[in-house]
């Protein structure tokens, strides 16, 4: 067996694509890649002062960990930042790590890390433009979290002059937590929140207006947060949405679609699920021999988990459950909780799709499409022919970057509604 990837997610922010070559099941499949906060009132800027980005706190030491969570927290408002770390400061880019507050799948003050950057230039009157990047599937613990690694330019603005934003989303930054994979409440709120912690940092000049991007788990994340964003992001003014490959309509079995990446995907939702819900209980759906791979998920990222997993699929003959996990009553609740899509978003959206796609299949894409103009939103799609789960970020960047450059500009977005089927390639 062999494990590889575009750009390891627990080492960069770049996408996170793994590829799973199974000699024995002759598979060649790509792992999917797939709190809550009330921002009715933002919350008040720090005061400046000589902390990282001019805020009042100080630089976090690099001689602490910066993941071990304070002994004491209250609970604050959302985005209220926690702690701020400089990682670099040249090249006219300052990159920073935070911790701030968001909120956990119960509704409760949860923290959360992500990164941080910004020009280090003057800003333009109102601020510059945030781009917020919501990382693919890279594993579910603190050892996972991308802030951990990255370095300057590791937050993918596509060539948008402003501050990028680059959340690990709740639960896969600080140690001893369990990230909610696929978490629809969370991955928006993580999202939001982070947007409102760069207002905080003075220098970085955030301003209200953003852009949020995604990629396979990231574009589910990113849909969420299109959905959501009226209501939790109430003081800020998001501008349009991009989803590349995003994991959506998780109960369905798409033609093109792999029976091992979906059941991989499958054990990270019931894991994911298990972290937000402690009844929803692994055993009662994983086979014993499946149920080996927590700990895997409690100390390793998604290389690891996907092979213990094809391992256990390839000696079994394909056998991780004893009860498909998505159509137990618990099950049922986790789709209509978490399935995207949901409502209707009040900013457009663009889908990125790539005709060779094994992951995010295109038949599973251009499903998405009708569901979307049916709820009224102004979503495009591009579609890249010869491009697959890790390609396509590359294949389409030049199309995101005039798509933002052209939402910045206040430009009426394209549309592809009404979308039919045969608007659709297929996989070769």
């Amino acid at each position: 067996m062999t494990m590889q990837a575009l750009s390891s997610g627990a080492t960069t922010l770049k996408p996170r694509r793994v590829v799973i070559l199974v000699s024995a099941l002759g598979v060649l499949a790509v792992l999917l890649a797939a709190c809550g906060s009330n921002a009715s009132s933002t919350p008040a800027p720090v005061v400046s002062g000589h902390g990282p980005g001019g805020t009042a706190l100080p630089n976090f030491p690099a001689s602490q960990n910066f993941y071990q969570l304070p002994s004491h927290v209250s609970p604050e408002p959302p985005g209220r930042l926690v702690r701020v770390q400089t990682i670099s400061d040249g090249g006219g880019e300052a990159l920073l790590r935070v911790m701030y507050h968001s909120l956990n799948p119960a509704g409760h003050d949860a923290l959360v890390t992500g990164l941080i950057s910004y020009p280090t230039g003057p800003a333009p009157n109102g601020g510059w433009p945030v781009i917020a990047w919501d990382h693919g599937t890279n594993g579910l613990n603190s050892s996972c979290a991308p802030s951990r690694t990255g370095g300057p330019g590791s937050i993918p603005t596509f060539g948008i002059r402003g501050v990028g934003v680059a959340t690990d989303f709740e639960g896969e930054g600080p140690e001893g937590e369990i990230m909610p994979y696929l978490n629809r409440t969370t991955e928006a709120e993580s999202t939001i929140d982070i947007v409102l912690a760069a207002r905080q940092i003075p220098d970085a000049h955030a301003s209200t207006r953003w852009v949020v991007v995604g990629d396979s788990e990231g574009g589910h994340a990113a849909l969420a947060t299109g959905e959501l964003a009226p209501k939790d992001g109430a003081d800020l003014h998001l501008l349009g949405t991009v989803a590349i490959g995003p994991g959506v309509l998780l109960s369905q079995f798409f033609p093109g679609d792999t029976q091992l990446v979906y059941d991989i995907v499958e054990v990270l939702v019931v894991y994911g699920a298990h972290a937000a819900n402690a009844s929803f209980n692994p055993a009662e759906v994983l086979t014993p021999a499946a149920q080996g791979v927590a700990s895997v998920i409690d100390n390793q990222c998604v290389d690891q988990v996907a092979a213990y997993l094809a391992t256990v699929y390839a000696k079994s003959g394909g056998h991780l459950f004893t009860t498909p996990p998505l159509q137990t009553p618990q099950g049922k609740a986790w789709i209509a909780e978490n399935n995207i899509p949901q409502v209707h978003t009040d900013s457009p959206i663009l889908v990125i799709g790539g005709g060779q796609d094994t992951v995010a299949v295109p038949a599973r894409i251009g499903a998405l499409m009708p569901r979307l103009c049916a709820l009224g939103d102004r979503a495009s799609i591009d579609w890249y022919p010869t491009a697959n789960h890790d390609t396509e970020i590359t294949q389409g960047a030049g199309a995101i970057h005039t798509w933002i450059d052209a939402r910045l500009g206040g430009r009426q977005a394209p549309t592809s509604c009404p979308y039919t089927a045969a608007s659709t390639p297929t996989t070769t």
